[in-house]
């Protein structure tokens, strides 16, 4: 199974899940009838491909939303995601862009979907926010941990919302194991292992530069990255595998599995101490983002997070957590324990002890609830760089395969220059964070 087609069908699931208990104030425009147009929340998409596509047709279903603008640079896809929602809502209103600007410009947007490569995401949103926009950013939250926490401040700075795309938080296996386990449920915790699926793509040596199609605007494709010719199989999906672009599968799965470990360790604003990394990257070919990934790092408690390559054909991740009590592991398919008896006491547990977890069943509306009270969502951005901070940590220590410190409240090496700079990367101009 293409963990693609895995991730948008659990975008489609969450999304289908009542969300009552959590959401009151939203079923009412749900179940009774039509919001007024006053009240729609409009959205404007930056990035039309592949994952957009699931946030299109969830958001497309909200009749307390209201889809204005799209934006890609691959004429082909922007004017795909203009005919779905004009279609969707029986007009021809939804304005098409090449240029992210120009959709970040307009008055009459309340919140921006950055779906774009991860060397994007930082640029998008901060132009975004920049002008009144809130956001939702789908992870990694960023490329760079000088690009997250530069988020962070601009979402602090400009006083938006800001949702990251982690949406495994807004489901209840994931929700109650986290919080089981915040509660000293599993007793001392000693380690975390992590499964991650292997790379689903491969381009060997023998690509070449190809003509730019036509509609493509491959100069704005690349953005802040290093300019490189085009081919068709370094661009779109396989953006994910080439580090100008993203950090491989690290990101791409690991992502979503090591935020469910940093929320259920407390780490949201916070991360571990120390990172060790003894991973493979390619020596030839287009790609070049580790096609095994195997570091480990280590928190000030003591407890141990191990994130690896699954080499077993599943598509998809999981979590294992080793406590004194055994160990409880969760995906998005089930859950699984050393004792049966601890899936029950996770259920039977939910809500009930000190520490309660933020409850959300559905990631969109979580983020919609958020824009209407000004409140953090349940992927506040803090969060979400402080997970895509430790997914860098590791392919740092990968890269460097020597043991790494890391300061946590700092957000630096200890004492070592070249992995501090490791933590930025230059961008092409005329692009740049400022």
């Amino acid at each position: 199974m293409n963990p693609l087609l895995s991730r948008r069908a659990f975008l489609r699931n969450t999304s289908l899940v009542s969300a009552a208990a959590a959401f009151p104030s939203f079923l009412p425009s749900r179940v009774l009838g039509q919001t007024a147009p006053s009240k729609k929340i409009t959205v404007g998409f930056i990035g039309t491909g592949n994952i957009a596509q699931g946030h299109l047709d969830t958001l497309l279903g909200f009749d307390d939303v209201r889809i204005l603008a799209v934006c890609d640079v691959d004429k082909v896809h922007r004017d795909l995601a203009a005919a779905k929602v004009n279609a969707a809502y029986g007009n021809r209103d939804c304005t098409a862009y090449n240029d992210f600007r120009e959709l970040t410009a307009r008055a009459d947007i309340d919140a921006v979907m950055v779906c774009t490569p991860d060397n994007w995401h930082a640029l998008n949103a901060i132009e975004a926010m920049r002008n009144g926009k809130d956001v939702y950013v789908e992870k990694p939250l960023t490329l760079t941990i000088e690009e997250g926490r530069a988020m962070v401040s601009a979402a602090r700075k400009y006083g938006r919302v800001a949702q990251t795309g982690t949406q495994q938080r807004s489901s209840r296996r994931f929700h109650d194991t986290a919080e089981f386990i915040r509660n000293g449920g599993m007793g001392k915790l000693s380690r975390i292992e992590i499964l991650i699926p292997a790379n689903n793509k491969y381009v060997g040596a023998n690509w070449k530069p190809e003509p730019v199609p036509a509609g493509l605007d491959w100069d704005l494709w690349v953005g802040p990255a290093p300019f490189q010719p085009y081919t068709r199989q370094g661009c779109h999906y396989n953006f994910r595998f080439i580090l100008d672009y993203a950090a491989g599968q690290v990101t791409n799965w690991g992502a979503h599995y090591i935020d469910i470990a940093q929320w259920a360790l407390g780490m949201d604003e916070s991360g571990p101490v120390e990172v060790v990394g003894d991973g493979e990257f390619p020596t030839t070919g287009l790609f070049s983002t580790a096609t095994k990934v195997d570091f480990t790092c280590r928190y000030a408690s003591g407890v141990a997070l191990r994130c690896r390559t699954r080499y077993d054909g599943v598509s998809d991740g999981n979590v294992r957590f080793f406590g004194e009590r055994g160990w409880v592991d969760v995906s998005r398919s089930a859950s699984t324990a050393s004792d049966p008896a601890l899936l029950k006491e996770i259920t039977a547990q939910s809500g009930k002890g000190a520490v309660k977890l933020p409850s959300s069943l559905n990631h969109h509306d979580n983020f919609l609830q958020a824009i209407r009270t000004r409140a953090r969502p349940i992927s506040d951005v803090e969060f979400g760089h402080r997970t895509t901070t430790v997914c860098n940590l590791g392919n740092i220590a990968m890269q460097l395969k020597r043991p790494l410190k890391w300061d946590p409240a700092a957000e630096r090496f200890v004492d070592d220059a070249i992995a501090n700079r490791m933590r930025t990367r230059s961008m092409r101009g005329p692009w740049s964070l400022v």
